[in-house]
């Protein structure tokens, strides 16, 4: 009792009392106010720092700060400085005193120390340091072809999300989004433009098998293959269609299994409880095979999902292979987990009809072991992401299923919807996405008292962008949410502290701001790393965070946030975090993939093709130096192939060049991929080449000067601002899946008064459910096609490889325009600008060419505007570049407001042009084009040959200088949609080339 007394003294008297507590914090509030300003200089972070207890350990003090504290990010050394510098602020008539320990509320400040992002490739020391599984781990899907990436990310599994979705809300009694409308797209959307064609691609690049509870297939259409009968009766396209199922050799029956029962689903319906599965013993010799066949309406890039059993026995190498329009491609599935739902094995071209099929034999796959008593399960494959098909209740959404949340796509994978046992759809849909990680790694290393499909995920990531709003024109910039406690448990199930997920968001957002400030704008925001309950953050049973990469709600950063190249490159530093986070916390090396190789050529000799390009070193991170090459070869109209990497290639410096055979009578099209120890590369371009199979007429260059990814234009004043559109809608790298609708609402200030009436920044939501088409890097062939059937030999290269290619034998060059146009980088160009239509290296490559009597065809939106006006905040050309262009092309621009037809018809006294019209919807075959632009005669010797229907005013000029004849079109060739595209109009032009007589 005297033992418990004395306890009880001591612990009293280290508490001072409330006037006490009172007094010492108010007169140590200057100091906390001036660490707060340094704290804020050394780490750009905005964050509270408020004193809340003080503890008297006789005569050293103990400080509980807010838990706001923990929210700057610590790094090596910061805690530190910042007990130094909180000794020098102690004031006098404290000086007797010692300092001893700080907590962000009840937990010890120096806890949130972590690692600094470095970038030499090898882990950094750290607390958090745990034992790496991967040796012992089988990946749930290798591809049997592929390299493996140690130094990458071969072998890790990564559960990653894109935000919210189209929910259906019950007291609405309507499908809504789960984001208001905003600068021309919302989060449901949005986020998705960072995750599926971008980070993705990178972290599979280097070797990871990553699963996503919401659908990644942008398809609409959707087969599905299944041994057990679906549901009967007509089926119109926008419902998925049923394949052909075929068994070969002994199968048996292994229990419940799907079975597509139902054209919509409701309630707790689950179709992998409503069919049935096949089994095979695994065999060395194989000899039982199954075969999905589809029928496709459309060729088309699909995605291939396969579904299986997990039996006690299952084989950890399943066998599929997946003949598509590029080839045939071989993969190793690990059956002993991810039973009974939907397994990605990847994204392949597929012809219409029924060309393309999945095979899975009961043998061993190439570089597996067998092992007795395995057997393999079989249930069904489906082809492509389709529509939503659940109805909650007001029938179903009427969108694809990708731009559905993730709480319906889990149902079509197989999770019973009890699992997320809330009150409302909302609840439940966002609050699905933890519980499928949890569920899916069930039974795992990482979570083994849990019954789940057995998938040990290395890392689990929310990807937001709801930041914030800021209202004074600046940055909101990039946040980090974790939980480093729930429940009172510091720990994961597998011992592993939580504060594991602190790294890992320290390291990602880390990467993001250094990135960004380097790239694109050296004030970009670092929020802080918030410590909060939130679900996705604290939910999941793996490390696990929560980006807010910045706000798609803030014109700021939506004027970065909407340029594709900033998504490309954002993604890129949450990938090279993730990696680093990997590194650090297993204690293994690492190298970041190269960036995608430049200055591409691919020119004719004799029967061979020499591709040229070069290497390119990320000056950010110094492993990230291509090894080697994969050329991918798609011939005619086909499909590009697995690839094959070069095993001759001659390299001086950065340029590489290798030689490669052609067929005559065919296009063929190249792209390389750069490659390292780390992972792959995003592609180059694509450039092509051909020989006629016939009479060979002469050889024309194609020149791809459309690089151009931006954003819309926008504008931005004190009171009025946003994005306009219909100005110009700017460039997606490929296909745009964030597009809603058009801005209705510069005026700033207004307020959200509800998801339908959103204020600042409001637009419309007609073209959700829509994908615009962007710069496909594509367009070489689209010309080249025309070319080789006209009879004209085609060779092709990159505007910027254009002065080192060989004018023998060239005869004419074809410049591809497109709708490049000088964009600024960033919202404050701190950056050279990019993207100009003709820049100095271009005007004199042309003007040497045009020297040797080169005849030159251009094409483009913006090739008068770009020199004679601008778009963006842009600094006007001079008037010498003006008359340069004048001299080469003899025209002159007039407008960029020429046309709203679309519509182009022939005029005047030059060569004879087709009536045309090119493409100005926002849902077509190829990219639109808002506003063409206006070309006049400016030389003796040049006439307008074509007008725009809608206004008369000239749309194309011919120009003879008497050594050379140009053809300049004020709108992209490519973007014809007229019977016959663009070959008339080239096969015009190619005959007023050939009838040029040299002057003189």
């Amino acid at each position: 009792m005297r033992k418990l007394l004395l306890s009880l003294f001591a612990v009293l008297a280290l508490t001072l009392t409330g006037t006490a507590q009172t007094k010492i914090i108010r007169d140590f509030k200057p100091a906390a106010d001036s660490l707060k300003a340094r704290m804020e200089r050394r780490s750009t972070v905005k964050v509270p720092v408020r004193i809340t207890k003080v503890m008297d350990r006789s005569g050293v003090l103990d400080f509980y700060f807010s838990n706001e504290l923990s929210e700057y990010p610590w790094h090596e050394g910061d805690y530190d400085w910042f007990v130094e510098e909180f000794k020098k602020l102690f004031p006098s008539s404290y000086s007797h005193y010692t300092l001893g320990d700080i907590y962000s509320e009840r937990r010890l400040l120096k806890e949130f120390q972590m690692p600094i992002v470095t970038s030499d490739g090898r882990p950094r020391v750290n607390g958090f340091r745990v034992k790496d599984q991967r040796s012992k781990t089988i990946p749930l899907v290798a591809d049997v072809d592929a390299p493996t990436f140690e130094r990458g990310l071969s072998g890790r599994h990564i559960a990653l999300w894109q935000s919210h979705g189209r929910y259906y809300n019950e007291s609405h009694e309507r499908w809504l989004w789960q984001r208001a409308p905003l600068h021309g797209t919302m989060e449901d959307l949005y986020t998705q433009s960072f995750v599926i064609p971008f980070l993705i691609p990178m972290l599979e690049n280097a070797g990871a098998v990553v699963l996503t509870p919401r659908e990644r297939d942008t398809q609409v259409y959707e087969v599905v293959c299944d041994n057990d009968p679906a549901f009967p009766g007509f089926r119109p396209r926008n419902v998925r269609s049923i394949g052909n199922y075929m068994e070969k050799g002994s199968w048996a029956d292994a229990g419940i299994g799907f079975a597509d029962k139902s054209e919509v689903y409701s309630g707790n319906d689950n179709p992998f409880t409503m069919g049935t599965a096949r089994s095979a013993p695994v065999q060395t010799s194989g000899g039982a095979q199954i075969s999905w066949t589809p029928d496709f309406l459309e060729r088309g890039e699909y995605a291939v999902y396969i579904s299986y059993k997990t039996l006690s026995n299952s084989t950890s190498c399943a066998s599929y292979t997946v003949h598509h329009a590029g080839g045939v491609s071989r993969f190793s599935v690990n059956q002993t987990m991810g039973g009974s739902t939907w397994i990605y094995l990847g994204t392949f071209t597929f012809e219409k009809g029924r060309s393309g099929y999945v095979e899975l034999d009961n043998g061993v796959p190439e570089g597996h072991s067998f092992k007795e008593n395995t057997v393999v399960t079989a249930d069904a494959v489906r082809f492509g992401g389709g529509m939503g098909k659940y109805d909650a209740g007001g029938g179903i959404s009427g969108l694809p299923a990708y731009e559905e949340g993730a709480l319906y796509n889990l149902q079509w994978s197989g999770f019973d919807r009890s699992l997320f046992d809330w009150d409302t759809e909302y609840q439940r849909e966002y609050g699905c996405r933890a519980i499928w990680v949890n569920q899916m790694c069930g039974g795992s290393r990482v979570n083994r008292n849990s019954r789940g499909r057995g998938i040990p995920f290395d890392l689990s990531l929310a990807f937001h962008s709801n930041a914030g709003i800021k209202p004074d024109r600046g940055f909101y910039g990039t946040l980090a949410i974790v939980q480093s406690e729930r429940n009172d448990k510091t720990t994961l199930p597998n011992d592993e502290s939580r504060l594991t997920s602190r790294m890992m968001a320290d390291l990602i957002q880390s990467q993001i701001v250094e990135d960004i400030r380097a790239k694109w704008e050296p004030w970009w925001t670092r929020m802080s790393i918030y410590e909060r309950s939130y679900h996705e953050a604290g939910a999941p049973v793996v490390p696990a965070m929560i980006l807010e990469s910045l706000s798609h709600q803030n014109l700021a950063d939506m004027a970065c946030g909407l340029n594709p190249a900033f998504r490309f490159d954002l993604s890129r530093a949450v990938y090279k975090g993730i990696l680093k986070y990997l590194s650090y916390r297993y204690g293994c090396n690492y190298t970041v993939q190269p960036l995608p190789v430049e200055n591409f050529s691919a020119t004719l000799s004799g029967d061979k093709v020499i591709l040229s390009w070069d290497a390119v070193n990320d000056p950010l991170e110094p492993t990230a130096k291509p090894k080697e090459f994969i050329l991918y070869t798609r011939e005619g109209d086909g499909a590009f192939d697995n690839g094959t990497v070069l095993e001759h290639v001659h390299k001086s410096g950065t340029k590489c060049t290798a030689e490669v055979p052609i067929k005559k009578g065919k296009l063929m099209s190249f792209r390389i991929v750069a490659m390292n120890e780390g992972g792959k590369s995003f592609p180059s371009e694509v450039l092509c080449a051909g020989i006629p199979g016939g009479e060979n007429k002469r050889t024309v260059l194609v020149v791809n000067n459309f690089t151009r990814v931006s954003p819309p234009a926008w504008v931005d004043l004190p009171n009025y601002g946003g994005f306009m559109y219909a100005l110009d809608g700017g460039v997606g790298w490929g296909d745009d899946i964030t597009f809603a609708g058009e801005v209705y609402q510069f005026e700033k200030g207004i307020p959200w008064e509800s998801d339908d009436n959103p204020g600042s920044g409001g637009c419309f939501t007609d073209n959700e459910g829509g994908i615009l088409h962007g710069n496909t890097f594509d367009f070489a062939a689209v010309h080249g096609r025309a070319l080789l059937d006209a009879g004209y030999s085609v060779c092709s290269t990159s505007a910027a490889a254009l002065e080192r290619v060989d004018t023998t034998g060239i005869w004419a060059l074809d410049i591809i325009c497109g709708k490049q146009l000088t964009t600024p980088v960033g919202r404050y160009r701190h950056h050279r600008d990019r993207f100009e239509v003709f820049p100095e290296y271009l005007r004199n490559a042309v003007r040497a060419w045009q020297a040797h009597g080169t005849h030159v065809l251009i094409s483009g939106a913006y090739i008068g505007t770009d020199v004679w006006d601008k778009v963006f905040q842009v600094g006007k050309k001079p008037e010498t570049t003006r008359e340069e262009i004048s001299d080469m092309f003899g025209y002159a621009w007039i407008t960029n407001f020429a046309d709203r037809s679309g519509q182009v018809r022939p005029f005047g006294r030059g060569p004879a042009m087709p009536e045309t019209r090119y493409n100005k919807e926002y849902v077509s075959g190829v990219y639109r084009v808002e506003n063409a632009d206006g070309i006049g005669p400016a030389r003796e010797g040049a006439v307008s040959v074509m007008r725009y229907r809608g206004t008369d005013i000239s749309a194309a000029v011919a120009y003879d200088s008497g050594t050379f004849r140009t053809l300049s079109f004020g709108f992209p060739l490519e973007t014809i949609v007229s019977e016959g595209g663009l070959s008339p109009i080239l096969q015009s032009s190619l005959d007023y080339f050939e009838g040029f007589v040299k002057s003189e």
